[in-house]
C-alpha cells in the first residue's frame, strides 16, 4: 500500500513538516521530524510541534540532548489533486 494514500485528511487541509536539531551523545548532529495537522500558520505548527519534541517521551528518546533553539524548518506539504501529499521544494533553516 501507498503511504501517502494512507495519510489521513489533515484538519483545514494544512499539513506541516516541522524539524528541530539537536546533538546526539557522539556529537553528530541529528534532526527530528513532526508531521502536524490543523495549524494555521509556520508558526503555529512550530509551536504545536515544538510541544512534543518537549515532552517526556520524546526527551527520554534522544536522552535528553537539548534541541537547537535557533534551528527549526518548516515546510507546508501540498496535496495534488488526487489528494496524495507531497513535500514541494527545498527547505531550509527557520532561525527563530
Amino acid at each position: 500500500m501507498d503511504e501517502r494514500r494512507s495519510l489521513p485528511a489533515a484538519p483545514g487541509g494544512k499539513r506541516w513538516l516541522v524539524g528541530f536539531r539537536f546533538r546526539a551523545a557522539t556529537g553528530r548532529l541529528v534532526r527530528h521530524y513532526y508531521l502536524v495537522d490543523g495549524a494555521t500558520d509556520a508558526e503555529h505548527a512550530r509551536q504545536l510541534a515544538a510541544r512534543r519534541v518537549h515532552s517526556v517521551a520524546e526527551r527520554g528518546a534522544r536522552r535528553d540532548a537539548t534541541v537547537d533553539p535557533d534551528w527549526t524548518e518548516i515546510r507546508q506539504m501540498r496535496r495534488d489533486p488526487v489528494g496524495e501529499w507531497h513535500l514541494p521544494g527545498s527547505g531550509g533553516s527557520v532561525p527563530r
